[in-house]
């Protein structure tokens, strides 16, 4: 190993196993071409594990003998992008239903909304989708809880709000400190803050 190739391996090893990285992140080490070939070459050799189109990852890995690598989630690859494209981003839909334990079913796709441009990731296992909202009070929330929630409210919709999923309210509400609930739900849509009042 050596050149380019050598330098973006040693840039890993500092950086620790588990980092999701961009082909952007070594463009003083080489020219576009070299780079791209140089990331080729560390996943041919697997070294690193390619997730997206120019987005990697130096993976971590278990076992001594029967080497299992650790791919990370799809909400940290989502993360990573939106820190990269410096967008903000939250989970939405049937994702943040699951995220907040209303339904045990399994996501095929993960969606988020974004105050940057609508954009698709192809994953194995289920793509992730960033989808364009001008709604910006979405990301005015200081509690991930409270915004998750009301997401997640919104997604089954008032009607859909069985009493196993109210006490799932209750539960997750029950850690939201006062003062940040205080702020968060008035952001919420009105019957959603008049349900969670009343909780």
């Amino acid at each position: 190993m050596e050149g380019t190739q050598k330098q973006i391996y040693d840039c890993l090893l500092k950086g620790g196993r588990g980092k999701i990285f961009f082909a952007q992140d070594f463009t003083t080490l080489g020219t576009s071409d070299s780079i791209r070939q140089a990331l080729c070459a560390l996943t041919d050799d697997r070294i690193i594990v390619r997730l997206a189109r120019g987005v990697y990852c130096f993976p971590r890995v278990v076992g001594e003998y029967n080497i299992h690598i650790i791919y990370p989630s799809k909400d940290e690859i989502a993360e990573a992008i939106a820190q990269k494209s410096q967008i903000r981003i939250a989970p939405y839909g049937d994702q943040a239903a699951y995220l907040m334990g209303f339904t045990g079913l399994q996501i095929g796709r993960y969606t988020y909304l974004t105050d940057g441009a609508p954009r698709r990731i192809g994953q194995k296992g289920g793509d992730i989708i960033f989808l364009h909202t001008s709604e910006v009070r979405i990301f005015s929330f200081v509690n991930i809880t409270m915004q998750l929630l009301s997401l997640a409210m919104r997604s089954v919709g008032k009607e859909g709000i069985t009493p196993e999923i109210r006490e799932c309210i209750r539960e997750r509400l029950s850690k939201v400190p006062q003062k940040e609930l205080e702020h968060d739900i008035k952001l919420c849509p009105v019957w959603v803050a008049d349900l969670l009042m009343k909780l």
